[in-house]
């Protein structure tokens, strides 16, 4: 609403409004910066610790510890041995006050207090290995095929110093264990501030059992597999009938597909621009352009059950964020086109990315762009990552479906004189 009197010469307010607007955008930005920042420092924390930890693992632990604590690293078994420090006399001292007739326990009236701490020290030794070797396979990092560093940089510095080697051997790392609240057991360890948030990271016992026991995860996300998952979903599709995958689910080669039904449409598009000479001299042949439109229409339905059996899109069970996280630092962020990807886009196809009617084109662009750092296990997933990350997906997996049907024995057409195309002397038949 406006308002006008004559005894007043009006003036603009746009001016003003302009400049908060540049200052509410500019204070935005500046946020979104300093997260940036954040997210790309994390991911520069976890490259250092994977640099610095060489080649040891938490291996070196698992292999170093048998069937009890004494059967450990120099510095782990001394670390052992420190927290069990005067356990053997306790017990020892608590049988001979609880045991037999005239048990002085009877006598002070505490006999039940002290059977249950007795109880709980001569549970310990079982408590520690188990605690133990509950790290040592969760925090074997090493072991993971495409391992995203920017996961949990701190439980990669809490594997290297287990591991015992290098710079996490020494001063200021290091490693104890105390004992927790309600009979739980506390690993505290100790690193410098860029590494620990106040120098120290404490792993308690029954946090990590509940943490990844039944129902609950692994302490590190492997990365998925590219190419196991075009072969899921070209199994979903049947989009190349009778194909063979490889055991982990690779597309290997065989089967067939009818080219003519991926021949781009259109009575204007040269002839050029649907077919291609494939190969050369007497063994040229003309093969299809196979159109990229049509094949992500065919695989959608299967891409939607992939994202959902690997990924947990549209499940009962929720997203698994931490497959998300991986696949997207490790895999999709990497894609040279995908960045700009939003800038073929027109509005319709944007706001059907993001089920978004009302901001602008601008806007829609910019929370594509905003999307791609590292994804920090620090922050929740927006709906907005989200639906980027399943449109990406779905784009990879058209590409790479494309290439194998461009590429496949099956994709020629006869009837259509090389000569109206201009034969080529070679067309790689490799993968683009």
């Amino acid at each position: 609403m406006s308002y006008t009197s004559p005894k007043y010469t009006y003036v603009s307010q746009q001016p003003a409004f302009d400049k908060l607007q540049q200052d509410i955008t500019g204070a935005a930005k500046t946020v979104a910066d300093k997260k940036a920042k954040f997210l790309e420092d994390e991911k520069k924390k976890g490259e250092l610790i994977a640099k610095e930890s060489g080649e040891a693992s938490a291996k070196h632990v698992r292999d170093t510890l048998g069937a009890s604590p004494d059967n450990f690293t120099e510095y782990g078994r001394g670390v052992v041995e420190n927290y069990f420090k005067g356990s053997g006399k306790k017990v020892g001292d608590l049988k001979i006050r609880t045991t037999g007739p005239n048990a002085q326990c009877k006598v002070d009236g505490n006999c039940e207090e002290l059977q249950l701490e007795l109880a709980k020290l001569e549970e310990k030794p079982t408590k520690v290995k188990a605690m133990l070797e509950t790290l040592v396979d969760q925090l074997d990092w090493k072991s993971i095929d495409n391992f995203d560093e920017s996961q949990n940089p701190e439980l990669m510095a809490v594997s290297s110093i287990m591991s015992g080697i290098g710079k996490f051997a020494q001063e200021p790392y290091g490693y104890e264990m105390v004992d927790g609240d309600n009979g739980s057991i506390d690993i505290i360890f100790r690193g410098p501030e860029d590494i620990f948030p106040g120098g120290t990271k404490t792993i308690n016992s029954t946090q990590l059992e509940a943490a990844t026991g039944p129902g609950g995860a692994s302490l590190f996300n492997t990365t998925q597999s590219a190419g196991v998952n075009q072969g899921n979903v070209m199994k979903n599709t049947e989009i190349i009938r009778g194909a063979t995958f490889d055991k982990k689910g690779n597309f290997v080669s065989g089967g067939t597909f009818n080219p003519r039904d991926y021949i781009i449409q259109g009575d204007e598009i040269d002839m050029k621009k649907k077919y291609q000479v494939r190969g050369s001299g007497d063994g040229a042949y003309v093969g299809v352009i196979i159109d990229e439109d049509q094949v992500r229409d065919d695989i959608k339905l299967g891409v939607a059950q992939t994202l959902s059996t690997n990924f947990g899109f549209d499940s009962t069970d929720g997203i698994d964020d931490g497959q998300v996280r991986t696949y997207w630092n490790k895999v999709l962020m990497s894609k040279s086109w995908a960045k700009n990807l939003s800038k073929n886009y027109d509005e319709n196809k944007l706001r059907e990315v993001f089920n978004d009617q009302t901001s602008t084109v601008e806007e829609l662009q910019t929370k594509w762009g905003d999307a791609f750092t590292n994804w920090s296990t620090k922050d929740d997933l927006t709906d907005d990552q989200l639906a980027i990350f399943k449109e990406l997906y779905l784009k990879q997996q058209t590409q790479s479906i494309t290439s194998a049907m461009e590429n496949h024995p099956a994709n020629r057409i006869d009837g259509i004189d090389i000569d109206i195309l201009g034969a080529q002397d070679e067309i790689e038949d490799g993968l683009t």
